[in-house]
């Protein structure tokens, strides 16, 4: 593929847009030919300096960095103009498609991001009826809640569905993708957990539980609880079932309506007490509110006590006493009832007016059926000619009294339950206590009409409302209510994102950051900013790139509103005098520093500039003192000479080298071998690459405020530069000397723009020690063996004589002669290169 590198070389800014539209045409052939679009991606791969082979042992494909992904997304995802949406993705979708089914964790990876953040995304693309959506999503929806017209589905294409379904949702952290996918197959996807569970399926089940805890925390609401467990023991529509596959797996077949799905009531309770165990761990997962688990604890109750669309007042117990009600729905209300208040009792009844709302009615209309009831029975127990007519109405009221005693027993075996596990000094509604006290003093007053065990239960309950309702501390005013719902929301959102940020799914973490990151846009109080920045901090050695720039912006957003304390921070562990971080670890730091400096702008003053200014030049200078690093690296090469040694003993002589040693590519490989181990193998001092990190970050921060560093540190910047300049010549160092060129750089630029903002600075250059550093810039220019180095002197040089004719020709504001290069301080040496005080 030869014609890519050559067909985008051509494509510049300048190019006239005719000549863009053909190079562009013809770059989108070469997409639609066979394998363009594998072509495509590696040649994208090949170009990223961040293409790092994969640990995982299982990819063979290219790891590319998020900056490559959005490249190769939108290359993929932009429609030539000679086609249509719909032409262009048909053609390009079974591409796609074979690469997110390829066994490459890293093809799945790319094709995830193309599909879900490219496509799918995007509204005039991806939306519900485009043809980006009937591509990739339709199918795979369909295959996993078929039509009738599409049963049946074969066990490699419901797996491939899953699969798809499975990378879509966890490679990438997009919670709407993920709520929009996931969403419209929620009950298939259950039903497929429980029937893999069931007949232990232990690798479907995981893939399927991954996505739909994916899903449930990411949603975080109580509406995908309350629908499933409306439908727990769901096997599959009117029309199809999930059944066992021809190799092992599961398969989607016609129902057939003449068999039972139960065997016997064993095996019933034994699936509903699966469901319901599973429905539980679903629960735990989600991280629910207490206000939301006592609505889905409420709701569970509800249909326990009087079945499903069940209303209040005298119809609850007319509903209850509905002879059609399911007995296996009673059975699954009554378990899943039972095991919510076992495992979530705790957090339940920290809500006790919800059950009190849901009790109260009920009892109320058992108080005054017994009533009329027991005037029936006092007007029948008087012969009569009327009695005797209506001694069928009797036994009918009998019956339906019985019905409504079980009711009742279960009603006040739930408020007692309840009652004792809540804290007596939860606000409760002093209407609601009033109500239950009048008819619980009734049932317990009706002894002789009613069993004991209720009219007990009742007695208890009294005394527990009693303790409620003396300690409550009253009815709270709407207005004060409404004052603390955003500080309790924020808590809840603050708990969630929390509990995110711990979960093993990046996704889940991903959407944790994100409700972090909203808390501290909106300035919220509930954050604590030292544990806050701490907490960022962490996350940025999280593997997945992703997660660690979206810690890199949060902190960014939380110094401009705390910038000592976050810098403070980041400073102390970029240093990392105590030796206790990575390399990798600092390197983003520093990544977080540089934006965090970079965002503050002119906010970048004080001490605070001065702490990280100083910091970044004893770093990127040669004082780091790190023994404890000398040490590791020296165990590791002692490691190195005993495995050398031992295979020398194994050949019995030098071991033989197998590559093509005169071969081209094996001597680059050599040379940049010799480049990277001369990074780290520095001795005492500081690792290369942080070093070159340091001046970076340094760079920057001259080019943000110049004027809150001061001479002082503006003339050791250029001292740090111009000694490693002059004194580390080696190759590894190439990268070093190229940062030293570019603070000197930015020092120039810095110099200008304040003189072209009219900003007075206090020091500047000084014109006889301007031309020794042009000197020195030369002679690097000359003699440096790296091309990039001379190619940043060039620049520096030229930047340099243009503002000093500037300067000259008084077209720059600042005072000439406070700008040139001199000695610093009376007391330095002669000739020193620096910054010079003005008077």
């Amino acid at each position: 593929m030869d014609l890519f590198p050559l067909l985008t070389s051509l494509l510049h800014p300048s190019c006239p847009q005719w000549f863009r539209d053909s190079i562009t045409n013809c770059l989108s052939v070469l997409l639609l030919r066979p394998n363009g679009v594998r072509q495509t991606i590696n040649f994208i791969a090949s170009a990223s300096e961040s293409n790092v082979s994969s640990n995982d042992g299982q990819s063979t494909g290219p790891t590319m960095s998020l900056e490559a992904l959005a490249r190769a997304s939108k290359l993929l995802t932009s429609v030539p103009s000679h086609l249509t949406p719909d032409e262009y993705f048909t053609d390009l979708a079974p591409q796609l498609l074979d690469l997110l089914d390829d066994t490459s964790t890293d093809n799945k990876r790319i094709a995830s991001y193309i599909i879900g953040h490219g496509i799918l995304s995007k509204r005039k693309i991806g939306s519900p009826g485009t043809a980006g959506w009937k591509l990739f999503a339709e199918s795979t929806l369909e295959s996993l809640n078929p039509s009738a017209e599409r049963i049946p589905v074969p066990e490699e294409l419901l797996k491939q569905a899953l699969d798809r379904l499975a990378a879509l949702v966890q490679s990438h952290p997009n919670p709407g993708l993920t709520k929009r996918l996931v969403g419209p197959i929620l009950l298939p996807l259950w039903g497929l957990l429980c029937y893999t569970l069931e007949s232990q399926r232990a690798h479907w089940a995981g893939q399927v539980y991954q996505i739909l805890t994916t899903f449930m925390k990411i949603s975080v609401t109580d509406t995908q609880f309350l629908f499933l467990s409306d439908n727990l023991m769901w096997t599959g529509t009117s029309s199809w079932v999930f059944m066992p596959g021809t190799s092992g797996g599961v398969e989607i077949r016609q129902r057939d309506v003449s068999k039972h799905g139960f065997n016997n009531v064993a095996e019933i309770t034994m699936r509903v007490d699966n469901r319901v165990e599973q429905f539980s761990k679903l629960l735990k997962s989600a991280f629910l509110t207490h206000n939301q688990l006592s609505k889905i604890f409420t709701h569970a109750s509800k249909r326990w006590l009087f079945g499903p669309g069940a209303s209040h007042g005298r119809q609850i117990l007319g509903d209850a006493r509905d002879g059609s009600k399911d007995p296996i729905e009673s059975l699954v209300n009554t378990k899943l009832t039972q095991k919510l208040l076992e495992d979530y009792k705790d957090r339940i009844s920290s809500s006790v007016d919800g059950i009190l709302q849901l009790v109260e009615p009920i009892l109320s209309a058992f108080v005054s059926e017994h009533r009329q009831s027991t005037e029936r029975r006092a007007r029948f127990g008087k012969p009569s000619i009327h009695s005797l007519s209506n001694l069928t109405g009797q036994d009918e009221a009998n019956g339906e009294e019985e019905e409504s005693k079980e009711t009742i027993a279960a009603a006040l075996s739930l408020l007692s339950a309840i009652l004792t596990s809540s804290d007596p000094n939860a606000e409760t509604n002093a209407s609601l206590i009033t109500s239950l006290q009048d008819s619980l003093t009734y049932i317990n007053q009706a002894q002789s009409s009613l069993d004991d065990s209720l009219t007990k239960t009742a007695s208890n309950i009294l005394l527990l409302l009693q303790l409620h309702s003396s300690t409550s501390p009253g009815q709270h005013t709407a207005a004060n209510s409404n004052l603390t719902d955003p500080y309790v929301e924020q808590q809840n959102t603050h708990r969630t994102a929390l509990h995110h940020l711990s979960d093993p799914l990046a996704p889940v973490r991903a959407q944790g950051l994100l409700s972090l990151t909203t808390l501290i846009s909106k300035s919220s109080p509930i954050l604590d900013i030292t544990s806050t920045a701490s907490l960022l901090i962490s996350l940025l050695q999280d593997e997945e790139e992703y997660i660690y720039l979206s810690a890199i912006k949060a902190l960014g957003m939380l110094a401009s509103n705390h910038p000592r304390t976050v810098m403070k921070m980041l400073v102390e562990r970029y240093v990392d005098r105590n030796e206790e971080s990575g390399l990798d670890v600092r390197i983003k730091v520093g990544e977080a520093l540089n934006k965090t400096v970079e965002g503050l702008g002119e906010l970048f003053t004080g001490e605070g500039a001065v702490m990280v200014s100083s910091s970044m030049i004893a770093v990127a200078s040669r004082r780091g003192d790190k023994p404890r690093t000398l040490r590791k690296r020296e165990r590791e090469q002692r490691k190195e000479a005993k495995a050398r040694k031992e295979a020398e003993e194994a050949w019995d002589g030098d071991v033989p080298d197998f590559s093509d040693g005169e071969s081209e590519e094996a001597n680059i490989h050599a040379y940049v071998g010799a480049i990277t181990s001369g990074w780290s193998d520095t001795g005492r001092e500081e690792d290369i690459r942080i070093r070159t990190s340091a001046l970076s970050i340094l760079s920057t921060a001259i080019e943000v405020n110049i004027a809150a560093l001061g001479p002082s540190i503006t003339s050791e910047a250029i001292d740090c530069a111009l000694a490693i300049l002059k004194l580390e010549k080696s190759d590894a160092q190439a990268i070093l000397r190229r940062a030293s060129v570019m603070v000197i750089m930015s020092i120039v630029k810095a110099i200008d723009a304040a003189g072209e903002r009219g900003v007075q600075l206090d020091f500047g250059f000084a014109g006889q020690n301007l031309a020794e550093v042009i000197t020195v810039l030369g002679y690097i220019e000359a003699t440096d063996r790296d091309e990039i180095v001379v190619g940043h002197v060039k620049a520096v040089i030229e930047s340099l004589e243009a503002w000093r004719e500037k300067s000259l020709l008084g077209m720059s504001r600042t005072r000439e002669p406070a700008f040139g290069l001199s000695a610093v301080g009376s007391g330095g040496p002669p000739g020193r290169p620096g910054i010079q005080d003005v008077d």
